[in-house]
């Protein structure tokens, strides 16, 4: 996983799976009223933590930007409401 910040957003690149263990890293990376840009270009997997952790953020109003996803995990995004 690679990450900087600019302007007040979060741009993580995922290099792998979108896991527990991204998840985990990403709640202490992400500073409060920070945005948060992840591109999932090269990710293989997205278990049920990340998708949680979405459905989180989207509960909290936190805004968040989702690149390059995979077409299951559009439609998992529209079923919850947390299309971005």
């Amino acid at each position: 996983m690679r990450w900087e910040r600019e302007k007040g957003r979060l741009k993580v690149e995922l290099l792998g799976d979108f896991n527990y263990e991204r998840v985990f890293k990403l709640r202490e990376l992400l500073k409060e009223n920070e945005e948060l840009e992840i591109d999932l270009k090269n990710c293989r997997f997205v278990d049920t933590e990340a998708v949680d952790f979405l459905y989180n953020l989207k509960l909290r109003g936190r805004r968040y930007r989702l690149l390059n996803r995979p077409e299951l995990l559009k439609k998992v995004c529209q079923i919850l409401g947390v299309e971005v």
